[in-house]
């Protein structure tokens, strides 16, 4: 039975406490009883897609055996158990990255730099055996005692010379939303540079303690990943080397072939300067003639997203690593925050105030009130007199005509 301790799995492995559990899986911790080592054993959960689900399993355990390197966990043995499968993998004695964010905060930049290096190592060795990741977070990388990392779970990997089967429906996007590449939010296929992306997001988010871009719903999230520049770190810790911040922005470039590889940030090649596109935003935010709202912008940005989205069964949330803090938590000075609704666009009696003088009311005729202008539109609607309404038909007799002796 799934989750029973002391159970026996294959034989061998008899499980112990549960680590974690996943999507498709639980994790155990268990001893191998053939060879007399600890292990971590993953078992397939029962759901509701069997076959899909099986197939998944199978191409994580074909994945991760295909891997040979320091910085990925290692895979021992693949096999059925119960009505589905088991992997036996290298255990882990340490936290997650996730867990040593929440429990420590922020790192130092050398370490931020240094386990980001060792995670590209992980991901160069992969991307040299074909397989993309998919969901680099900082709960899928592992630090073990002597402060080693590894790179965990390849339960949603694409495998790049696999062309017999896809199993996500057209449009679907898997992975978690903080950490997404532009490209595969569009609808494109993820590639080796997606990962180096994602391992961009987490590079920020070991800087600052946060990711890059944030929201109340994956919406707002995937936005700003296509349309959004991320703050720069140093605006929020000043202490942060140029260096550092320029490998950053190097791996957050929009554009995947603008990304170093996995390779080269392993090697610490040199990333170009950084461009402040902030100036530029600003510039080319100064509205023209035809004016076009934020909200236009903002439509058509979305239509972008929803047709990427059309086809999409779900996004597979991390609700556990990384809390999806409120949009409105980023500093007001950068433009990363989905933009609000503009103002009220009412127009405006541009009737120069300055220039009317107010005059009393006389008895024969009225004159216009001058209209205030505020930020949010005129203070009162005009009092300008209207002509009067000339009777037609029956309706002449509730309209009584004025006496020619009185004032109106």
């Amino acid at each position: 039975m799934i989750g029973e301790q002391s159970a026996v799995v294959a034989g061998r492995y008899r499980l112990g406490v549960r680590l974690g559990r996943g999507g498709m899986g639980e994790v155990y911790r268990a001893t191998d009883e053939l060879l007399g080592r600890s292990v971590a054993i993953k078992v397939m959960l029962p759901v509701a897609d069997t076959l899909a689900a099986e197939e998944r399993f199978r191409r994580e355990a074909r994945a991760a055996a295909k891997i040979a390197d320091p910085h990925v966990v290692t895979s021992y043995d693949f096999g059925e158990y119960g009505n589905g499968y088991y992997l036996a993998m290298e255990l882990v004695e340490g936290p997650t990255v996730s867990e040593a964010l929440r429990e420590h905060g922020p790192f130092t930049p050398a370490r931020a730099v240094d386990l980001v290096r060792q995670a590209a190592r992980g991901l160069a060795a992969a991307h040299r055996c074909g397989v993309v990741h998919r969901d680099i977070k900082p709960g899928n990388l592992l630090l073990s005692a002597d402060g080693t990392l590894k790179i965990t779970d390849f339960g949603i990997v694409r495998l790049l010379d696999d062309s017999t089967t896809t199993l996500t429906a057209t449009g679907q996007i898997v992975g978690s939303s903080h950490y997404l590449a532009p490209e595969r939010i569009a609808g494109r296929p993820a590639l080796p540079a997606s990962d180096v992306y994602a391992l961009g997001c987490v590079l920020y988010q070991l800087l600052t303690g946060r990711p890059p871009f944030t929201g109340d719903d994956p919406a707002a999230v995937m936005y700003q990943h296509l349309e959004a520049e991320a703050p720069r770190p140093t605006g929020l810790l000043p202490a942060i080397p140029s260096n550092v911040e320029a490998l950053l922005f190097w791996m957050l470039e929009k554009d995947p072939s603008n990304r170093p590889t996995a390779q080269q940030v392993a090697a610490g090649a040199t990333p170009p300067p950084v461009v402040d596109r902030t100036a530029e935003t600003v510039v080319q935010s100064i509205p023209t003639r035809p004016r076009v709202s934020r909200r236009q912008v903002f439509a058509a940005t979305g239509a972008t997203i929803a047709v990427a989205m059309a086809a999409t069964v779900g996004v597979l949330l991390d609700r556990t690593d990384v809390p999806r803090p409120r949009t409105d938590d980023l500093p007001a000075s950068t433009s990363s925050t989905v933009p609000s609704s503009p103002r009220s666009t009412t127009p405006v009696q541009k009737t120069p105030v300055a220039k009317t003088t107010s005059r009393p009311a006389t008895s024969g005729a009225s004159t216009p009130t001058p209209v205030r202008t505020t930020p949010g539109g005129p203070a009162g609607p005009s009092t300008k007199p209207q002509p009067p309404q000339k009777p037609t038909g029956k309706d002449h007799r509730k309209t009584p005509k004025p006496h020619p002796h009185k004032k109106p």
